[in-house]
């Protein structure tokens, strides 16, 4: 499984970081802080991610 974090800039709007699994976008967050958190947690670490939803979704890539 290869993650990959892309910092893009949107129209008009501060930039986001998208990160993909296997070339496939997964998750978008505004802080490098949270998608250092959500790589972690893909990977099997311990990581701080209270959203719920979020989580379920983060899961099916995990497997």
């Amino acid at each position: 499984m290869k993650i990959e974090i892309t910092r893009v800039k949107k129209y008009n709007a501060a930039w986001n970081h998208v990160i993909s699994i296997d070339g496939t976008p997964a998750a978008i967050t505004k802080s490098a802080n949270r998608a250092n958190e959500v790589v972690a947690y893909l990977m099997g670490q311990q990581a701080d991610l209270s959203d719920g939803t979020f989580i379920k979704q983060l899961d099916k890539y995990k497997k």
